[in-house]
């Protein structure tokens, strides 16, 4: 277990990293804001959503990753100048596939503000323009763009050897590849109905999303980035693929039962959403005919704008009562005891490292937000 004395290290090298991140990306985006200004006046707006959108908040986990990867390969904590921009790259990746994926999920808040799509929309709406709602999803869609290229321009301008910066880009196409197959694997299933939705399509999801993009990308990028040879990016993958699913079975938990004021998101919003998580289909399976009706009714036939708190509330009923809940909670258990495990068994990743991402692990594997 990690002492209180380390706990409060350890906050405070988080902290201290999400501030220089955010430092950074600022610098970074006043560039962008000045090179948009350069090409006309009108698309400044572009790079000012961008901004505001990614500045506003997140944990900043994938950039945290990446200097730990930099950590695990090096053993030096302190460098995270080295790696700065490769962090912030990661989180401009981060606001590229938020942006795109809120389109998709149809969602209207973010971070505690509008989606992007939404921004965008108000603008129209305002200058009384028409067709408002097209017009925000394709500059949001354009936006997330925008931001994609600026991460690769990042990366491929790093002052790092060429056979370095070589190797992550490979990494970064690689693992976002991944993230693509995931995603339309994850868009598919919505239209699937829940009886014809396995558990381990649903896990597969969360492998190539979460686990990949979230937690083994990142450590990759800051490890190969700081020498990290092949046997220490195979433990890294080793802790992040269950590592990731603890951590997005508990996104799941925490979208369905999480408070607004805690969370940031409207009350039973994946349910609106009609998101097909691991716990509903975990609860479909188990449910009894009439619970399976109903929830055949909310995720397969009401339109999103027809689901009510009432069907929440019942939601959640149904995913406690079958026992789906329970089984999550166990779920993380299993998936962060096989992640510590592999920290434990690595022999290529620095000590300290590991006993950071223990903390990271049960620091996000248990959260409440």
């Amino acid at each position: 277990m990690t002492s209180s004395r380390e706990q409060d290290e350890y906050a405070g090298f988080l902290g201290k990293v999400v501030n220089e991140v955010n430092t950074r990306l600022g610098e970074l985006f006043k560039e962008l804001i000045s090179e948009a200004s350069r090409e006309s006046r009108r698309v400044v707006e572009l790079a000012d959503v961008g901004a505001d959108y990614t500045l506003r908040g997140g944990k900043r986990l994938r950039a945290v990753l990446v200097i730990t990867g930099c950590w695990s390969a090096s053993g030096d904590r302190g460098a995270i100048s080295r790696v700065v921009d490769l962090a912030a790259a990661i989180e401009l990746l981060q606001s590229y596939l938020l942006i795109h994926d809120d389109i998709m999920d149809r969602d209207e808040l973010r971070r505690g503000g509008p989606t992007a799509h939404v921004a965008f929309a108000k603008k129209c709406l305002e200058r009384n323009w028409r067709d408002c709602t097209h017009y925000g999803i394709s500059q949001a869609i354009t936006l997330g763009d925008l931001l994609e290229a600026f991460a690769v321009g990042l990366m491929a301008k790093s002052p790092l050897p060429p056979h370095i910066v070589k190797a992550l880009l490979q990494t970064y196409s690689s693992g976002l590849r991944k993230v693509a197959y995931g995603q339309f694997l994850d868009v598919m299933l919505s239209q699937l109905s829940l009886a014809e939705i396995s558990e381990e399509e649903v896990l597969l999801v969360y492998r190539l999303k979460t686990s990949s993009y979230t937690v083994e990308l990142p450590l990759h990028l800051g490890a190969i980035a700081c020498g990290g040879e092949t046997r220490l990016l195979s433990d890294l993958s080793q802790y992040a693929i269950p590592a990731g699913i603890a951590f997005q079975v508990r996104d799941d938990i925490i979208g369905l039962y999480g408070s607004p004021e805690i969370t940031g998101k409207p009350a039973g919003s994946d349910v609106k959403g009609k998101k097909k998580t691991l716990l509903v289909v975990k609860a479909y399976a188990l449910a009894g005919e009439e619970e399976r009706r109903f929830l055949e009714e909310v995720y397969e036939k009401l339109d999103s704008q027809q689901i009510t708190d009432i069907h929440v509330e019942k939601v959640r009923e149904i995913v406690k009562n079958t026992g789906s809940l329970d089984y999550g909670e166990k779920l993380i258990d299993k998936h962060v005891n096989s992640a510590l495990q592999a920290l434990k068994s690595s022999n290529a990743m620095h000590s300290e490292a590991k006993e950071f991402l223990k903390y990271i692990t049960m620091k996000l594997a248990y959260r409440e937000k």
